[in-house]
C-alpha cells in the first residue's frame, strides 16, 4: 500500500498525478519555462558537477542547463523520477558526455551528508523547497528548516527555483511574452507586502492564496527574479528564482 501510494502522490509532491498535470499541461506552462531557461542562461555554476535536488522528470528544466555540468546526482522521493527524466533528458545529456547518477531519498533530510559527501558540487533546488510545507504539516518547523537552508550552505554556489505564493485567478489572459511580468527584485525587496500585492493583482488573484513559507529562503541581498507561473488555467504560482556564489 505504501508504494501505491508513493507511486500516486509521492509525498503530497509528485507521483503519477503531477506527471500526468505536468505532461497534459506542457504547452501552458511553456512561457514560464522559456522564462527560467533565461534566468538559468546567466548563472555561473562554478563547478561542472551539480546537485539536483528534486527535480522530479525535469518537466520545466531546459537541456541547456543539464548540460553545462559533465556529472549530475539527481535526488528525489518519487520512484517514477528517474525513470521519466532519463525518458525525458537521457539521450540528449548522454550525446553531451553529462553523466547522470539518480538517487531515490529526500535530499533535504541528509542535506549535511550529501554535502559532505560531494564537497565540490553545486546545488540547484528545482522546485521544491515550496513543497516542503506539504510534507512537514508544522509551519513553525518548514520555516525555520528553509530559513537555515542559507546557512547549511555557506561556502557553496547554490540556487533555487520555488513556489512562493499560489491561488486561483480571475481567468485574465497575460500577453504573450511573460518577460514583461517578470520582476527583478533583492530577497530583501521581496519580503515587501506592498511587493505581494502588486503580484497578486497582476494576475487577478481572488479568494486566498498559499504562502508556501519560502520567503527567507536566501540571504537579504540576494538578486532573485520573480516569475508567474499558470499552473492550471486559472490558478496560477508566483515562483522565486535566485543563486548564490560561494
Amino acid at each position: 500500500m505504501s508504494l501505491l501510494r508513493d507511486l500516486i502522490h509521492a509525498g503530497g509532491t509528485g507521483g503519477l498525478n503531477w506527471h500526468v498535470h505536468a505532461h497534459y499541461s506542457r504547452k501552458r506552462w511553456q512561457p514560464t519555462v522559456q522564462l527560467i531557461e533565461q534566468f538559468l542562461a546567466q548563472v555561473e555554476p562554478q563547478s561542472d558537477h551539480l546537485l539536483l535536488m528534486g527535480g522530479s522528470a525535469g518537466w520545466m528544466m531546459p537541456f541547456s542547463w543539464l548540460a553545462r555540468f559533465k556529472r549530475i546526482d539527481a535526488y528525489d522521493i518519487d520512484p517514477l523520477a528517474a525513470w521519466l527524466f532519463n525518458l525525458r533528458h537521457g539521450k540528449y545529456l548522454t550525446s553531451t558526455g553529462v553523466t547522470v547518477v539518480h538517487h531515490r531519498e529526500d535530499a533535504l533530510s541528509r542535506l549535511p551528508e550529501i554535502l559532505q559527501a560531494h564537497p565540490h558540487a553545486c546545488l540547484w533546488f528545482d522546485n521544491v523547497l515550496g513543497q516542503h510545507r506539504y510534507r512537514i504539516r508544522d509551519e513553525a518547523r518548514v520555516e525555520r528548516e528553509l530559513n537555515e537552508l542559507k546557512t547549511t550552505l555557506r561556502g557553496r554556489s547554490w540556487g533555487s527555483l520555488h513556489d512562493v505564493l499560489s491561488g486561483p485567478t480571475d481567468g485574465r489572459l497575460l500577453p504573450a511574452g511573460l518577460n514583461v511580468w517578470t520582476h527583478h527584485v533583492t530577497a530583501k525587496e521581496s519580503t515587501d507586502a506592498a511587493f505581494a500585492q502588486r503580484l497578486l493583482a497582476s494576475v487577478g488573484a481572488k479568494d486566498v492564496w498559499q504562502d508556501h513559507l519560502t520567503l527567507k529562503v536566501f540571504a537579504p541581498h540576494t538578486p532573485t527574479t520573480w516569475l508567474p507561473w499558470s499552473f492550471k488555467a486559472n490558478y496560477w504560482h508566483w515562483l522565486q528564482a535566485g543563486w548564490q556564489c560561494a
